[in-house]
């Protein structure tokens, strides 16, 4: 069993402070929750990938990266890598270079996990995104992952 701490890395209003961080100081305190999970001995840090608002982290391998430079055992998750707007290769690629700046304690996982109005920004289409996934899998796999 592991013990860790997920964010989806949401931007609100604090409810002891009523003041909602800036989108840099929700990252700054992102990333300092996850070199504190460590040093408390906790085993996974794991945050989600959104690119609408009110959500910060679109971009998790650079984010996971960082935590990376700064943590030794920390497992890095991705808690979800959207599949279905992403390019295979490119998702590929990037958790694969992750992995190896990482020493290995990458998690990847991988969903659907969009809203609609997110699909068009990508240049894809909603209708097609079971077949977008499919696709990635299949280059994952081919690229040392289990798919």
């Amino acid at each position: 069993m592991q013990f860790g701490v997920f964010t989806v890395g949401d931007v609100t209003v604090d409810p002891t402070t009523g003041v909602a961080p800036t989108e840099a100081e929700r990252i700054q305190a992102m990333l300092k929750i996850a070199v504190k999970a460590e040093e408390a001995g906790l085993d996974v840090f794991a945050t989600g990938e959104h690119h609408n608002p009110p959500f910060v982290p679109s971009s998790p391998t650079t984010m996971l990266g960082w935590i990376a430079a700064r943590t030794e055992k920390l497992q890095l998750s991705t808690a979800t890598t959207l599949i279905t707007t992403n390019d295979p290769v490119k998702i590929a690629e990037d958790y694969a270079m992750l992995q190896h700046v990482s020493g290995g304690r990458v998690d990847l996982m991988m969903g659907r996990g969009n809203t609609g109005p997110v699909y068009p920004w990508f240049g894809q289409d909603i209708r097609k995104a079971f077949r977008w996934r499919s696709r990635i899998t299949t280059c994952c796999a081919a690229c040392g992952g289990n798919g």
